[in-house]
């Protein structure tokens, strides 16, 4: 892999951490806590999960030729392309109080995990 698309693949990894930590935020902090939140499908949720689409589209390829190349410790394409669809439930699921705590909570850390892990492995 050349050092542009590491570069990319870097920069778009450390994206998608922010918006899991953003959403995790928002979910611990408002959806949970806020007794008469409601969610805003088409001012907050939508362009939320489309912003997390456009980059784990993107990333999803790049992470996966990187994990084959490279072949780190740790990281499988199938942890990949499970973080990938993981990311889309973070996406939605995080606006909604009657998502499961203790499941989305598990999907955080779990998308953190791997997306540290490749951090790591492109730092080298």
């Amino acid at each position: 892999m050349d050092e542009k698309t590491r570069s990319q693949l870097l920069v778009l990894t450390k994206e998608l951490n922010r918006l899991n930590k953003e959403a995790e935020t928002f979910y611990v902090e408002k959806a949970r806590k806020e007794e008469k939140y409601e969610p805003d499908f088409f001012g907050v949720v939508k362009p939320f999960a489309d912003q997390v689409d456009q980059i784990r589209i993107e990333w999803l390829p790049l992470a996966l030729m990187f994990v084959q190349e490279e072949k780190p410790l740790h990281l499988h394409p199938s942890q990949l392309q499970q973080t990938e669809e993981n990311l889309e439930i973070v996406a939605i699921k995080s606006f909604y109080k009657e998502t499961s705590r203790k499941r989305q909570m598990e999907t955080f850390k779990s998308v953190e995990y791997v997306l540290n892990q490749l951090i790591g492995a492109i730092d080298g």
